[in-house]
C-alpha cells in the first residue's frame, strides 16, 4: 500500500501525495524508453510511428481507446493540452519477446480547468505492451483514476481500508 489514510469523516480529505517506489538499475527496453520519450516531448507523430498500422492504445483509466496511428497521435495530443507538462518517468520494465511491461510515474498539472490551474498529481501507472514486428501492437496504460482525482481535489471515491 502506498498511502495511509483514517476511516473516511463526513468532510473531503486534503489531497495527500503518496510515496512512490523509485527506480531500478535495470535496463529499460528500447520499445519502453521511445514510448515515454514521445510522451514527454508530446511527440505524437514518434508515438503513432511506433505503433503498428491498426495498433491500439488503451488508457483504463479514462476509459479511452484509440485505434491506428492517427488515432494514438490524437490521444497523446488531447493529453497534453489537457496536462502540457506530462511525464513519463520509467521506474522498472522488462521485455520477453513480444511482450513488455513498464511500471512508471504518470505526473502533471491540468490547465484550463479553472480551480484546478497549478494543482499537480503524480500517480504510480502500469503499462502493457503487445508488439508486433518491433513494433506496439497495443498498450494497455492502468493507473487508478481516483488517486489522480482525489490529488487534485476532486471527487475521486478514494478510499482506503483504515491501518490496524
Amino acid at each position: 500500500m502506498f498511502t495511509q489514510h483514517d476511516a473516511p469523516t463526513s468532510a473531503a480529505p486534503a489531497p495527500t501525495r503518496v510515496t512512490l517506489p523509485t527506480a531500478t538499475d535495470r535496463p529499460v527496453p528500447l520499445i519502453v524508453q521511445q514510448w515515454a520519450e514521445a510522451w514527454n516531448t508530446a511527440d505524437a507523430t514518434g508515438l503513432a510511428a511506433l505503433m503498428t498500422e491498426q495498433g491500439v492504445y488503451q488508457d483504463f483509466a479514462f476509459q479511452a481507446r484509440n485505434v491506428g496511428r492517427d488515432g494514438v497521435a490524437h490521444w497523446l495530443d488531447l493529453t497534453v493540452k489537457s496536462i502540457p507538462d506530462t511525464h513519463v518517468t520509467v521506474l522498472d520494465a522488462f521485455q520477453v519477446g513480444d511482450r513488455a511491461a513498464a511500471q512508471w510515474i504518470f505526473s502533471g498539472t491540468p490547465t484550463g480547468f479553472g480551480d484546478l490551474d497549478g494543482r499537480s498529481f503524480s500517480v504510480l501507472a502500469t503499462s502493457l505492451f503487445h508488439l508486433r514486428d518491433g513494433k506496439i501492437q497495443e498498450v494497455t496504460d492502468m493507473y487508478n483514476r481516483a488517486d489522480l482525482f482525489h490529488q487534485l481535489g476532486l471527487p475521486s471515491d478514494h478510499w482506503v481500508a483504515p491501518q490496524p
